[in-house]
């Protein structure tokens, strides 16, 4: 049972991954990157539990603690992520060069367990899947497990704590209530990344006292499963929501940040927000660039390809489309493409033509996509549609 939630969060986590970055006209911002990074290294996590409970490990021992460098990454790039999405910020500085120092250090760590023969890692895979207390207990990097299982839960509650500051402190700073309607959405989302790393602390304080008090605690059937079961739980938190509101990856577009010199401190530079009401000239913009048919042709056309030739930011742009078009930008691209193609659509015209080339020509990529859109603009199916014309 304890499995399926396993492979349940997994799938969850993938299908995230998929909306972020694989997806037809996914928004691919810098900040998505970052999220996905951080959700394939989870699963990875999850994948090398399943594989060490269910014993497979052993017929592939050279996978073993190759997800502890990266598990301990997940907490910097958890951080990263929200206040990458709070101030809108499109690149890291070489100050977080710093978060990467315990991704190096494990990874030094476990160096000589990567580099033995084949037959010694298998020796000691099988020494853990026999007693699970042997993950405690051996001690197969430079220092001895017991370190790592007390570092880890210190470093998350560390990024934990400067997670929910930001969060705090952005909300502190922006308690204007013009400012509050607006960020509601994604202050949401980002206490959802908090929380999920809150569960995998409060995981991992389990799994520490119960090592410290229990013997054998890692052989019980559930009981050494709770941390797991708490990361798994925050997959799905970050899947289901995700799916629900998808708009909250678009960000804060519609705050912007004026930078003026510090009054506090010297040489310091800080940022006010304002609001900018008066989007009319990048509505104009967006009406003049899909009245016409030749610039929404392209099958591969997405938010960042617009937002690069109208000079509008992506962020900015699906804003605007979802606010003041009412609409998300996959529907309002199709529903431009299908008005466009709709009015070629005639008899005279389709006997030379069929409806799928003129759907090619109109910019879909696929049969399919053409006739989900169609059926969901007008309610019926384009032949359906010639016959009441």
């Amino acid at each position: 049972m304890i499995e399926i939630l396993y492979l349940g969060a997994v799938f969850c986590a993938l299908l995230t991954v998929y909306l972020l970055l694989l997806k037809e006209n996914a928004f691919r911002s810098y900040a998505d990157y970052i999220l996905s990074m951080y959700l394939i290294f989870q699963i990875w996590a999850v994948v090398i539990y399943l594989l060490l409970h269910s014993g497979l490990i052993i017929n592939m021992p050279h996978l073993y603690k190759t997800a502890a460098p990266l598990s301990v990454f997940t907490a910097p790039l958890s951080y990263l992520y929200v206040r990458v999405v709070l101030y809108n910020e499109r690149k890291l500085n070489k100050k977080d060069l710093l978060h990467l120092i315990p991704f190096v250090l494990m990874l030094i760590n476990y160096a000589p367990f990567y580099v033995l023969p084949s037959i010694e890692k298998t020796a000691i895979v099988q020494a853990v899947f026999n007693n699970f207390d042997n993950a405690y207990n051996l001690r197969i990097g430079l220092v001895p497990e017991s370190v790592n299982y007390i570092f880890i839960p210190i470093q998350v509650t560390f990024y934990v704590f400067f997670q929910w500051k930001l969060i705090r402190n952005f909300k502190k700073a922006n308690n204007k209530d013009e400012v509050q309607k607006q960020i509601t959405s994604v202050l949401k989302w980002v206490k959802i990344i908090a929380w999920a790393s809150s569960l995998f602390v409060i995981g991992y304080l389990i799994l520490i006292v119960n090592i410290l008090l229990f013997k054998n605690f890692l052989n019980s059937t559930f009981l050494a499963q709770i941390p797991s079961i708490l990361v798994c739980c925050s997959f799905i938190m970050i899947s289901t929501y995700l799916l629900i509101n998808p708009e909250v990856l678009t960000g804060l577009p519609f705050i912007k940040y004026k930078e003026i010199e510090s009054s506090i401190i010297k040489n310091e530079i800080s940022k006010i927000p304002f609001i900018v009401e008066d989007y009319s000239n990048e509505i104009q913009l967006i009406d003049n660039y899909f009245r016409d048919s030749n610039n929404i042709q392209d099958p591969i056309l997405n938010l960042n390809k617009i937002s690069n030739i109208l000079l509008i930011p992506a962020r900015e742009l699906s804003y605007i489309i979802n606010n003041y078009y009412g609409k998300r930008f996959n529907d309002f691209l199709n529903e431009h493409r299908l008005r466009h193609m709709v009015k070629k659509l005639d008899k005279d015209y389709l006997n030379n033509f069929t409806i799928e080339s003129l759907a090619n020509e109109a910019g879909f990529s696929s049969k399919t996509s053409f006739y989900r859109a169609f059926n969901k603009l007008y309610k019926c199916t384009p032949m359906e549609y010639l016959d009441k014309l």
